[in-house]
């Protein structure tokens, strides 16, 4: 709750505000409407008017501000302290530290998490950020969302064209995979001509071995197995050698030749078989790598263009949303910023302020002491009119050398002001006749006529300089004001140290001492009250003495009776 304003929310037809604060004049009280000073009229100590009623929903402030350019009460040395200086030298003081603390509470703070609270108010004001920290104004955030927007459709852009050349890249890519097929069916229409070609070498082989042997179905298109079956036939043809010995001979040679041609036309054929197999090897492998590369151009080309895409989306919606956010914070920190500057001067006004007030306060008056002080509170020298409450005993004045009662820091009881009348003179005051210029307080003078006394109710005495008559005196005539002064008495004993000293008054009996000098010391011979001797005190009585009904002496020392 703020200690030196309030604010109100306007309905539209309300013109009477309360105000719940204190204020010393009324001039300290202001009115702002919407934030703008409006004029308005007292309707009571606690209630303005305006002239018309606010708009529903404007804001409706009343706020004090007290003056601190002067102080309320400039204190003197020597000068009589009273209770109404004190209390106006302590509101003024009280109340600019209220609206220090105002002031300071209703701007921006940190809070316990460590983060500045603006307390949900518009910031106004603000310069543009320097570093990567700084808060930025609305205008400055919807710049730079359009250079970055920008910057996002360029990007797409050349992210569209990488795409359209990997694109291409991919193309190319393809139709090298075609040419790799094509070679690699042609490898493979080469290598089945070599088998076709070694196919028939082996059957002619075969053909010759079964006609050198009698055994021309045998044929193999293997190599390995016409030599088995050659061999085998040779077993057989060499069985039947008895029959036709010059035939086995020829066929014997026949054979060799057979042979030897078969294991060419082997070896012919599984180098075409091994080339086939190479060519289709790499043809495949060349295949599997363009299809690779297409694949790996295609996807790329594709995924650049959707991250372009992204992009450019993101940097539109977050560039707007970052329009909008900063648009809100550049309001916020507009009106901020105002009303933090005007703050923080007023704050450190008043705060100075306060201080210096309460410093030259705090010099004057030492506080309550158990004892005298040498020094005042800032450890400075003492002055004269330095004041402090000794405790047990009352407020003490220093004089420039000794601490004394204040009510007796005056060098006289009384001063006498004569003055002598002009024709129907009412007012008296300044310089009397020796030159003595009127001085005295309220309630505490005695004013005469021509040597005769004046009722009070007869003139006006209360500002402390002045005395007005009710009625204009006679030219001639003298005026006396007598005005008294505080004082104590020196030497003196208390009431509680004169009862312990003497008999106490109205006692019927006992008496101080008889004789010029105090020879015969008298006291009662009846004891009608309860008297306790204290331990370590020594009682006397002259007897004979009588303890009345009801009445106890207690013993705790000694008491001796003569």
């Amino acid at each position: 709750m703020a200690y030196s304003y309030i604010e109100y929310t306007a309905n539209g037809s309300t013109t009477t505000f309360s105000i719940p604060f204190a204020y010393t004049q009324q001039a300290d009280v202001a009115v702002f409407v919407g934030g703008t000073s409006t004029s308005f009229t007292f309707a009571s100590s606690s209630t303005i008017s305006l002239s018309t009623a606010p708009a529903s929903g404007v804001v409706v402030r009343i706020a004090r501000t007290t003056p601190i350019t002067t102080r309320a009460v400039d204190f003197s040395n020597g000068a009589i302290l009273t209770e109404s200086d004190l209390d106006n030298s302590n509101i003024q003081v009280f109340q600019a530290a209220q609206e220090a603390i105002d002031t300071a509470a209703s701007s921006i703070f940190k809070t316990a998490d460590g983060k500045f609270d603006a307390q949900s108010r518009v910031i106004k004001n603000v310069a543009d950020p320097v570093s990567a920290q700084d808060a930025v104004t609305k205008t400055w955030a919807e710049t730079a969302s359009t250079s970055q927007l920008s910057q996002a459709t360029a990007q797409a852009a050349i992210s569209t064209t990488k795409a359209s050349e990997s694109s291409a890249s991919a193309t190319a890519s393809e139709a090298s995979k075609v040419a790799s097929a094509a070679s690699a069916t042609a490898g493979a229409a080469s290598a089945a001509t070599a088998t076709t070609q070694a196919a028939l070498a082996t059957t002619n082989g075969a053909a010759q071995v079964a006609l050198a042997t009698t055994q021309a179905g045998l044929a193999t298109t293997n190599g390995a197995a016409q030599v088995t079956l050659a061999t085998a036939q040779k077993t057989i043809a060499t069985t039947k050698a008895s029959e036709a010995s010059a035939s086995a001979t020829a066929s014997e040679a026949s054979k060799v030749s057979s042979a030897s041609s078969a294991t060419s036309a082997t070896a012919s054929a599984a180098t075409a078989t091994t080339q086939a197999a190479l060519a289709t090897t790499n043809g495949a492998a060349q295949v599997a790598l363009a299809t690779t590369q297409a694949g790996l151009a295609t996807t790329n080309g594709a995924a650049q263009v959707s991250l372009a895409t992204t992009q450019a989306g993101l940097a539109t919606t977050n560039g707007a949303a970052q329009v909008t956010l900063a648009t809100a914070q550049k309001t916020i920190a507009t009106t901020k910023a105002s009303e933090s500057a005007a703050s923080a001067t007023a704050s450190a006004n008043s705060a100075a302020s306060a201080a210096a007030a309460f410093d030259n306060f705090d010099d004057k008056y030492l506080g309550a002491k158990s004892s005298e002080p040498s020094v005042n509170n800032d450890g400075d020298a003492l002055v004269v009119g330095n004041l402090y409450f000794l405790t047990g005993t009352g407020m003490q004045v220093y004089d420039g050398a000794n601490w004394i009662a204040a009510s007796s820091s005056g060098n006289v009881s009384l001063y006498s002001y004569e003055y002598i009348a002009t024709a129907g003179q009412t007012s008296f005051s300044g310089a009397d006749v020796n030159g003595q210029t009127l001085s005295y307080t309220a309630n505490n003078i005695h004013v005469t006529y021509g040597g005769l006394d004046i009722p009070k109710a007869d003139y006006v005495a209360t500002n402390g300089t002045t005395v007005v008559l009710d009625d204009g005196a006679v030219v001639g005539t003298i005026v006396r004001v007598v005005a008294f002064q505080s004082f104590v008495v020196a030497n003196t004993y208390t009431q509680a140290q004169a009862d312990a000293r003497y008999k106490a008054i109205g006692a019927t009996e006992g008496g101080p001492s008889l004789g010029l000098n105090s020879i015969i010391r008298t006291n009662a011979n009846t004891i009608s009250e309860n008297i306790t001797i204290p331990a370590n005190t020594n009682g006397g009585t002259f007897g004979p003495v009588t303890i009345a009904n009801n009445f106890t002496v207690t013993v705790n020392g000694t008491w001796s009776i003569v």
